[in-house]
């Protein structure tokens, strides 16, 4: 069948995207199955799919798939993600999966222009607190994705830090694509009394022990650091501080500006990570050659 049309070929792979979606797959999970079902219905049997003599079909099936989506759709994916303030605009931290022994540059894991890349070197404070922050994203993603040195915290605990992260997540993308930007706060608020409520599980409390706390995030950060004395209790509460409180600001008309939001993301982004520097004993900053004292947030 090799002299199939581009339009019977096309059909062939919806049918088998169709397919491999119904079996539950995600479209960056698609591809081989969608390869293996369209050239069994090709007639091909034995066939070669990498390298030097891969079947020239596969090449074919593979470039139509990929022509049905979005590179974004198709990508890998990451562990987890956050958001970094550059001036007033809100820039994505990505932190990937990786495997084996890797080297990580911050500068590459945003989607800062180059020129606005450039444009953040040429002031140092503005670089210091974007490490400050991709320090807070990474060594939460290394808790929750078990990376190297991170130890892996109880599964009890995990569980509330994998909700935090959801919670974390769609703060991060309510700044960077939602139509209005104040939707990212209940979400930042939430994912930090989660963090902290993982690693009060993570020290053995009980849920009944995390619930009694409720909201009040600067109570139950109180109860970490009694068990965690590397927790930077003060500046964790400063925090705290400035944060609106969680149920008056569901309810409340009067919603902070683009900058105070930004710092509110921010700010739970650190309690976050914290948190999680304490739980799993490790942070990315110790792996650095030249480590910097944090200068954010203050």
């Amino acid at each position: 069948m090799s002299d199939i049309s581009k339009e019977q070929l096309r059909d062939l792979v919806i049918a088998a995207d169709d397919e491999s979606m119904a079996e539950g797959a995600a479209p960056n999970q698609r591809s081989l199955p969608i390869v293996s079902k369209v050239m069994k219905r090709l007639g091909y049997g034995g066939y070669i799919m990498f390298g030097s003599g891969a079947h020239p079909m596969v090449a074919e099936i593979l470039s139509v798939h990929s022509s049905l989506y979005r590179p974004k759709d198709l990508g890998m994916g990451g562990v987890h993600g956050g958001v970094f303030m550059f001036r007033d605009v809100f820039a994505r931290i990505s932190i990937p999966l990786g495997y084996g022994k890797l080297t990580l540059d911050p500068f590459t894991l945003t989607d800062l222009t180059q020129n606005q890349l450039g444009w953040l070197g040429t002031r140092p404070l503005d670089v210091q607190r974007f490490l400050d922050q991709f320090t807070d994203v990474m060594d939460f993603a290394g808790g929750i994705g078990n990376f190297g040195n991170y130890k892996l915290p109880p599964k009890a605990a995990l569980e509330k830090f994998q909700l935090a992260a959801f919670q974390m997540q769609a703060a991060a993308a309510a700044l960077s694509v939602a139509f209005d930007f104040r939707g990212a706060i209940q979400s930042a608020l939430i994912g930090a009394e989660l963090a902290i409520k993982g690693g009060l599980k993570a020290g053995g409390a009980s849920e009944q022990a995390c619930e009694k706390y409720r909201h009040h995030l600067d109570r139950a950060a109180r109860a970490f650091a009694e068990k965690n004395a590397s927790f930077d209790l003060d500046r964790v509460l400063r925090v705290i501080s400035t944060l609106p409180p969680y149920v008056e600001n569901r309810y409340s008309a009067n919603q902070p500006g683009r900058i105070e939001t930004g710092h509110i993301v921010m700010g739970c982004q650190f309690i976050a990570g914290e948190v999680m520097r304490q739980v799993t004993g490790f942070t990315i900053r110790n792996a650095t050659s030249q480590p910097q004292p944090r200068v954010y947030p203050e």
